[in-house]
């Protein structure tokens, strides 16, 4: 014990060491890798390091949701030897990190630290083994998502939830981790879960123009509400799937606030993705110029979440907010009935 502990003391100097030498002649290296270019948090990440003059040389590598990528940009990374690696989203994640199924306390990429953000799930990923601390010496990261009992709550706040609707891909791990955690709360706060998933084809895509059937079966089972709690391919086709709801009177709520502020949800419980960007590059600072190291962070999270509601999609359901909700939602298209 005493030998692993003098090991453990020496890697953390050696690390902090490092940590203290970077400045502007000298900069940290920072290696990227996001699922789907980079989105708003990616650029909230990009900008708090510019706002905050930190020495960084940011490397962008960009998956374009094509999983065969991940492996490329894994060895690249090993080769690079970066001093912080950040992965984007849980199958990025998953393929750059690796499961502590499969390496326990280690990673894929050795002793490059690594940090995680926009991971709806990551214990129940297998990414981490607790929020307090992540359990692998290398290893941190960001929580981004509001607890799915917390957003059930507030959807009651809007209007009775005694059926829930959930359509997803099987292919994406997230949606199956967020439609189990849904399963274990429909008992333990008395709502319905009917749930749906789209036809795949070979290659483990969802076959196109799925949206208006799976609606039609969401408004047969008179569900109060289809639910997008994690699914990169519905927010993808965020249009698309909120206009088949509102073609069959079916309100969207959504952890993602663009299904509401974009689209045509009408309600979302949420993050902006560009302030867990923000929070994940002060994370960051954290262990490349406070010497903090990866493993001894706690998984941080954003302290508040916001609530938004679009008044376009409200009034064309006819599912008017009730005032307590009016006085600290976010409301989208409020005057939009007044123009000509």
């Amino acid at each position: 014990m005493k030998l692993l502990f003098i090991a453990f003391l020496t890697s953390w100097s050696l690390f902090a060491s490092a940590a203290q030498s970077f400045n502007a002649s000298n900069p940290a290296t920072i290696y990227m890798v996001v699922w789907r270019g980079c989105e708003d948090a990616c650029r909230g990440f990009k900008n708090y390091i510019e706002n905050n003059d930190l020495p960084v040389n940011l490397i962008i590598r960009d998956v374009a949701r094509d999983k065969g990528r991940i492996a490329q940009y894994l060895n690249e990374a090993k080769q690079l030897k970066p001093d912080l690696v950040v992965t984007w989203g849980t199958t990025v994640s998953k393929g750059i990190i690796g499961t502590m199924g499969e390496y326990g306390s280690q990673t894929k990429l050795g002793d490059i630290p690594v940090m995680f953000m926009i991971v709806a799930d990551p214990l129940g990923a297998g990414i981490v083994s607790s929020y307090q601390a992540s359990g692998r010496e290398t290893v941190t990261g960001i929580r981004n998502r509001v607890s799915e009992d917390v957003q059930i709550r507030a959807i009651r706040e809007y209007f009775p939830l005694l059926k829930m609707g959930v359509v997803y891909s099987k292919s994406e791990l997230n949606s199956e981790l967020n439609t189990e955690k849904l399963r274990n709360l429909s008992t333990e706060m008395g709502f319905e879960l009917v749930v749906r998933t789209y036809e795949l084809d070979d290659n483990k895509v969802p076959l196109p123009d799925q949206f208006d059937g799976v609606m039609a079966e969401m408004a047969k089972e008179k569900v109060d509400v289809v639910y997008v709690g994690s699914s990169s391919y519905n927010l993808e086709n965020r249009d698309a799937f909120t206009q088949a709801a509102v073609r069959y009177r079916l309100p969207v709520a959504s952890a993602y606030d663009v299904m509401v502020s974009d689209s045509d949800g009408l309600i979302a419980v949420a993050n902006k993705y560009y302030n867990v960007g923000r929070l994940a590059a002060n994370q960051a600072n954290k262990v490349l110029f406070e010497n903090a190291s990866p493993g001894t962070l706690p998984i941080a999270e954003l302290s508040r979440f916001s609530m938004f509601i679009n008044m376009d999609v409200a009034r064309s359901l006819s599912l008017y907010p009730p005032i307590q909700l009016l006085r600290f939602a976010e409301l989208i298209n409020p005057d939009s009935h007044n123009e000509d």
